[in-house]
């Protein structure tokens, strides 16, 4: 009986909060402070379905021991990932002209709009705060990474035909999103870009975006294999972070793609190799460089980097002992981690002027002013907790919360990731650096507990066991649920 205490309360709970959001009872959305807005129920498409309904027979029959049926499920579960976002994107009112408009928008993804009213790159860079001091609250408390990101996409963009007027293409229906912002801007007397994206571009990003957010199930499948995962295990934890609320409902939004970087730095920090911690340090760099947010994981990377690498071989200076040779390896994969990161900051404070640190402050006081200091502390702890668990999905909470006890047989990297994951997190928590909204802005956060709950899955039960697949089944209902009965803004 103790054995099935889990899941039962875990299905109990995740049950509880589905019938509390198909009633929509008050406060199930979140606090009146800032809450989920419902809507009226309902989604379209029977795709949407079949993406969500395949995933769970696909993992059931492809986690065996085998390490080869990873060549053809894994690919498989990121293009069924893949469609499950897009379906999920089309399947709401709006569908995808919504997407479109979130992006051309001022106001919800603003780096589009933003990208034609920034200046050159080099001013832009040269002056980071003053040149975006008119432009929308993400520019201004982000770095220039989304901006010269969409900048560099328009410039494919305009590479793609024009779409046809009236077509219902991706490229009409983004030529029409961005005619409409500009006529709201100029009725507004407000600043038009002087030179407008090109449709192309919206749909580039409308893709591209939810593909990258799949995708991060890549690099995750072989972080689990790297802390000493089975193959099983790797591609559960796969299929978990496909079927993560929070994955699919935020989009459009950078968030979605950032994940897949930060778990590329995470693989080569985990392995063998001291270039490979150098690498890590690089790609961690592109993550702050698009959002300062990432500074939290980036300590988790940093862990993995000092823990004993699985595999690796022993020091060879037969002057050593294996415990002194771990700690020189580990000093030395910190500094390289460490060079890694720095010297692209230094490379664009030397040639293009760019004062990271100046933006950094000034970036963090105007975040401060718009989404910390006119929220409660005390509503936001107490609810973000609740915000964090309705779109990670109480299965892998609960089982990322297990992952925490003892195991024998357990790597060495794996027992630091599941403590300073947690630890991570607490410090978030209590810091109150980040009030509501958790659920998308940790979305970076949630890979890593996708990977715990699989671990703790596949040493309780296994990973084609009847929980295991029921689990998948009570995500994707829950993702369902969500999608059908609330508005999710970026």
């Amino acid at each position: 009986m103790r054995r099935l205490a889990l899941p039962l309360v875990l299905t109990f709970v995740t049950m509880d909060l589905i019938i509390a959001v198909l009633s929509r009872l008050p406060f199930a959305n979140g606090p009146a402070e800032w809450e989920w807005a419902y809507r009226a129920p309902g989604l379209e498409g029977m795709g949407l379905l079949i993406a969500a309904a395949a995933m769970v027979p696909l993992v059931w029959w492809a986690a065996q021991d085998k390490p080869a049926d990873a060549r053809w499920a894994l690919p498989l579960l990121i293009s069924l990932g893949w469609a499950l976002t897009l379906d999920v994107a089309r399947a709401q009112p709006e569908g995808f002209r919504g997407v479109m408009e979130s992006l051309s928008s001022r106001h919800t993804f603003g780096y589009v709009f933003d990208e034609g009213l920034a200046p050159k790159t080099r001013e832009l860079l040269a002056d980071y705060p003053a040149a975006t001091a008119q432009l929308n609250q993400h520019s201004r408390t982000h770095p220039p990474g989304a901006l010269l990101a969409v900048r560099g996409l328009d410039l494919l963009g305009r590479r793609l035909p024009p779409p046809a007027a009236g077509s219902g293409s991706l490229g009409d229906m983004a030529r029409e999103s961005l005619d409409r912002e500009a006529q709201r801007a100029t009725a507004r007397h407000r600043p038009s870009p002087r030179t407008r994206p090109a449709p192309g571009t919206l749909a580039l990003l409308a893709l591209l975006l939810p593909a990258l957010s799949a995708l991060a199930a890549w690099p995750l499948y072989h972080l689990a294999r790297r802390l000493g995962l089975s193959p099983n295990a790797g591609l559960l934890a796969a299929a978990l972070w496909l079927v993560v609320p929070a994955r699919s409902l935020f989009t459009p939004s950078l968030d979605q793609a950032l994940p897949f970087f930060l778990l590329l730095a995470a693989v080569l920090a985990a392995g063998p190799g001291r270039w490979r911690a150098f690498a890590a340090g690089l790609f961690l760099f592109l993550c702050l460089f698009v959002s300062y947010g990432y500074l939290a994981p980036a300590a988790l990377v940093g862990l993995l980097a000092i823990a004993p690498v699985r595999g690796a071989a022993p020091d060879g200076d037969p002057g050593t002992t294996p415990r002194s040779g771990a700690r020189r390896q580990a000093v030395l994969r910190a500094a390289l981690l460490a060079a890694g990161f720095l010297l692209p900051w230094i490379a664009l404070a030397a040639f293009a002027g760019y004062d990271p640190w100046t933006a950094f402050r000034e970036a963090m006081a105007q975040h401060r002013a718009i989404a910390v200091t006119p929220r409660s502390y005390s509503t936001w702890l107490v609810w973000n907790p609740y915000d964090l668990v309705l779109l990670l999905g109480v299965p892998i909470a609960g089982l990322a919360a297990a992952a925490l006890r003892p195991r024998s047989g357990r790597t060495a990297s794996l027992r630091v990731l599941a403590w300073g994951w947690w630890a991570l997190l607490a410090v978030l928590l209590v810091s109150g650096t980040v009030r509501g909204e958790v659920g998308r802005i940790w979305l970076m956060l949630m890979p890593f507990a996708c990977l715990l709950a699989a671990a703790a899955a596949a040493e309780r039960w296994s990973p084609r066991s009847f929980w295991s697949g029921f689990f998948l089944l009570v995500q994707a209902a829950l993702l369902l649920v969500l999608a059908a009965n609330m508005t999710f803004m970026t």
